[in-house]
Order: C-alpha cells, then structure tokens, then sequence
C-alpha cells in the first residue's frame, strides 16, 4: 500500500481563540463558561468519582474483603471418580495430581482431602493429606491403601 504524506489544509490551520481579554474580543467577560458556578472558576475542576450529595461508591464497600483464619486448613478437594480410569496398583500422590494437572495453579501449603463421590473398584494407592471416612473405606474395599502424610 503506498503511503501517503497529508498535508494541512489552510483553512485548518489558524491561531487559537483568545479568551478572557475583554469584551470586544467576542470571548470576554465569561469567556465561554457559562455564567457562574465551580465549573466557571480558574482551578474549578470537579474529580472523576466525585457524586453529589450522595455517598460515595467507594466508601459504600467494605475496605477489606473476607478474613482468611490463619490456623485454620483449607483442602483442595479432589474425588475418587476422577481414578476410576487408571490401572491397578498405581500410586496417587502430589507428584502424580500436578502431572494430570488436577490441582491449582496456586500450590503453595495446598493441601488435598480425597472425598468419596462415585464409585472406585480398581485397587489404587493414596498418599494424600486427608481422607473422608467413606473414601477411605471405598479405598480399602478396593484392595487400595490410604497413607496420610
């Protein structure tokens, strides 16, 4: 595409208007903002989140959102359903859930609790942090081990 050079058409080009220099200017007196009030004033400008009389949005929200207890323990939940595919005697620890990509992209003091939903009967070992009583008795029904660590 060939470029193209613009050039400034003279009726586009001129000096700005001078306002405020008296009356016979034709931008005198007012000088084009309105009659009075804070918008009409040197300095007058009014802030983007300023609303009235009204309350502002951003005190109408809490500062802080939540409160996180510092000893308590979060688990990531995972269920015996999502193993049903695997071979017998395979071995469910961290290592193995971050290769298959089932946990959290933030993995820092995570911790994984195995829940019982579904059915499990292949025989797989777990070494997880915490088990439900109904997971841990479908492991062991299935001929699997559950190993806290």
């Amino acid at each position: 595409m060939p470029t193209i050079d613009l050039i400034k058409h003279p009726s586009n080009t001129g000096t700005s208007k001078r306002k405020g220099r008296g009356k016979g200017s034709g931008a005198g007196c007012k000088s084009g903002r309105g009659q009075t009030g804070q918008k009409s004033r040197s300095g007058g400008s009014i802030h983007p989140r300023f609303e009235g009389e009204q309350n502002p949005l951003i005190r109408k929200f809490p500062k802080f959102s939540g409160f996180k207890h510092h000893r308590k323990i979060y688990y990531h939940p995972i269920n015996t359903e999502q193993f049903q595919e695997l071979p017998d005697g395979t071995t469910v620890d961290m290592a193995f859930l971050a290769e298959q990509k089932l946990l959290p992209s933030k993995k820092r003091g995570l911790r994984v609790k195995l829940l019982g939903d579904g059915k499990l009967t292949k025989k797989i070992n777990f070494k997880l942090h915490a088990f439900s009583h109904k997971a841990k008795e479908m492991v062991e029904k299935a001929g699997g081990s559950c190993e806290v660590i």
